[in-house]
């Protein structure tokens, strides 16, 4: 006799894979109908509770496993597919024979770009997971016997049974670094798998592991040759790789390029390997300090693309913030947004749906600046402790006029350990918390928060060498926690799917093993990513400095009417200040110091604020408004 559907565990799903611009879907009401999956032996079942759109459509049933997949995934030794295409019955097949032979530790050897669910209906066990570098997102929630589970935090809220409590600690790391770092979210009961780990859900109990993390052993026996030669062939199988997973008749590709070096080696790879002249999308602005639309036209021209150029002026900008600040379910205040909506947009309305992007090849390769910056520390890192000490004294006492004023700032910074010299100007709202913090909201936070995260990342990371600490910290925190989540809620925003070539294990793989005196040569960043390919890109392009789709975002609020009043509004209006996170004061100087400024340091923590606040009106205020009229208060 099986017990009533209330006495089982229980496993709701809500929208795994949900499609761009579909509704938010609901969970039915405790006694709705259960969609029974499976038996077995002794009568007892789980159930996934009925949501959304006919979500079930799109999963794969074999023998009693089911699977939820998503996104670009290789098994095994066999070729990398989409599992969105026509292949998607292939990639189960895999799938399931993989598991068969392996149980859960199939999971190890998955390559790729994806996200996947797997119920076993005899063993009553549920598998998530998410790819290495965590390019596809999954949240989830349990308790109670319960899990939840989905691609967009926005999808689990709507359960009943989570309170939506705010993690204020999540706040105040967001208002320091822009973005909310996993496993954490916006709420505290829910959270987001970290790149390459899976989880497991049997018996009401849940079990998170790490199956794949990139590891620094450097072979320091690698020459420059050597190194440049696998470099160059493992990127270019990783691209072959992405055009021929996408080149069935229904998806056409392009690439965005920026004009920098990882974008314009997409492009000139694809130029090689695709059955057509690629197609390139660039972003400029009329405030020439933040244009480098000349370089992406070198590269263009060089590989022959079919380029289109999107020109993004200040009205176009002010008038889109709140229009995709809504497809952020979390607070998030990365600018780029702005530009990378505009450019994919672009790409979709020429009828592109695949779009390639060369994130992580800086944090592969060593091409950003800061890592340049941590270098002029090394002269003090390889000081004895007494002596730095000594040091630390004696820049305390220099008077704070230059040059001395610049010695002393120099000291200061080197005497912080890694990670908080590399984040030094980034907690600005952390070294002045109460200036611009209410009493009550600072006496509820870990002060220590906004670097506890990246301390974690830094001493886990299997490295050596300091540069290699912070390749590490920045793969989990720039990227997969950053500029993914901007890139691919960007892409949903329009419609088109992302490929990551530089994100890819094999060749991270092979990064680990290359010497950080190859990636960092002297003051020349990325220098063998450069070798591997000074014979295809342009001299032009090798010798320039980094910029990327860059926004004039902090020139716009010191100069820009729509933009100053925004700014105001959100920051000043008595709605925002009602909430209890500011002091009046504390924000008023600050916009008061970023309009005397030439600098634009300042910008990115008033543009902060204003994404939390935007985040609130849409994801807060209209959920409290339900609940107080559900308990007929309003």
């Amino acid at each position: 006799m099986m017990p009533p559907a209330s006495c089982l565990p229980r496993i709701a799903i809500l929208h795994f894979n949900p499609m761009p611009h579909a509704p938010c879907p609901m969970l039915y009401a405790p006694n709705s109908p259960m969609l029974k999956l499976a038996s077995s032996s002794d009568e007892t079942t789980a159930a996934f509770q009925a949501l959304g759109e006919d979500f079930f459509a799109k999963d794969v049933s074999i023998q009693g496993i089911r699977f939820f997949v998503d996104g670009d995934i290789q098994v095994g030794s066999l070729p990398l597919q989409n599992s969105n295409g026509p292949a998607r019955s292939k990639v189960v097949d895999s799938l399931y024979g993989h598991y068969r032979k392996k149980s859960d530790a199939f999971i190890d050897d998955l390559q790729g770009s994806f996200r996947l669910a797997l119920w076993d209906a005899e063993k009553q066990k549920l598998l998530l997971a998410v790819d290495p570098f965590g390019t596809r997102s999954l949240y989830y929630c349990s308790g109670k016997g319960t899990l939840l589970f989905a691609s967009k935090v926005s999808y689990i809220t709507g359960s009943p049974s989570l309170s939506n409590e705010l993690d204020l600690n999540a706040i105040y790391f967001f208002l320091n670094h822009s973005f909310i770092p996993a496993p954490y979210t916006i709420y505290r009961e829910v959270r987001r798998l970290e790149p390459g780990q899976c989880l497991r859900w049997q018996n009401g109990s849940v079990a998170v592991r790490q199956y794949w993390d990139i590891r620094y052993q450097e072979d320091r026996t690698l020459g420059v040759d050597t190194a440049a030669d696998l470099i160059r062939s493992s990127v270019e199988r990783s691209v072959r790789s992405l055009v021929e997973a996408h080149s069935s008749g229904e998806e056409r590709i392009g690439a965005f390029l920026s004009g920098g070096t990882d974008s314009s080696t997409l492009v000139g790879l694809m130029s090689q390997f695709g059955p057509a002249r690629v197609k390139s999308f660039s972003v400029g602005f009329a405030e020439e300090r933040y244009n480098e639309i000349h370089y992406a036209r070198i590269a263009a021209t060089r590989f022959n693309a079919d380029a289109c150029e999107r020109f993004v002026s200040a009205d176009e900008a002010l008038a889109a913030v709140p229009v995709l600040a809504a497809y952020f379910d979390e607070p998030f205040a990365n600018a780029s947004a702005i530009p990378t909506y505009f450019c994919l947009r672009a790409a979709k309305d020429a009828g592109i749906n695949v779009m390639f992007a060369g994130d992580g090849g800086d944090e592969i390769f060593a091409g950003n600046e800061r890592y340049l910056a941590e270098k002029l520390f090394l002269p003090y890192d390889i000081l004895p402790k007494s002596l730095q000490v000594l040091t630390k004294h004696v820049g305390t006492a220099l008077p704070d006029i230059y040059p001395l004023g610049k010695i002393r700032r120099y000291i200061e910074r080197a005497s912080e350990p890694n990670p908080d010299r590399f984040f030094h100007y980034q907690l600005y709202i952390r070294q002045r918390i109460h200036e611009f913090l209410t009493g009550d909201f600072a006496a509820m936070l870990d002060h220590e928060f906004p670097l506890e995260i990246p301390q974690l990342h830094y001493e886990k990371a299997s490295a050596a060498a300091p540069l290699n600490r912070l390749l590490y910290m920045d793969l989990k925190m720039c990227i997969a926690d950053n500029d993914l989540f901007k890139v691919n809620r960007m892409a949903e925003a329009s419609g088109v799917k992302v490929c990551y070539p530089y994100l890819d294990r094999n060749l991270a793989e092979l990064t680990g093993k290359t010497p950080a005196r190859l990636k960092l040569k002297g003051f020349e960043k990325r220098y063998i990513f450069k070798k591997a390919f000074e014979k295809l890109l342009p001299k032009e392009i090798l010798s320039k400095k980094k910029h990327g789709f860059g926004l004039p975002v902090a020139h716009w609020l010191r100069s820009h009417p729509g933009f100053k009043e925004l700014a105001r509004s959100l920051l000043l209006d008595s709605r925002p200040l009602q909430r209890g996170y500011f002091k009046r004061q504390g924000l008023e100087s600050l916009l008061q110091r970023h309009d005397k400024e030439t600098s634009d340091y300042y910008g990115p923590f008033i543009w902060n604020i204003m994404m939390l606040e935007l985040w609130h009106q849409k994801y807060r205020d209209h959920t409290d408004s339900k609940a107080r009229r559900a308990k007929g208060i309003e």
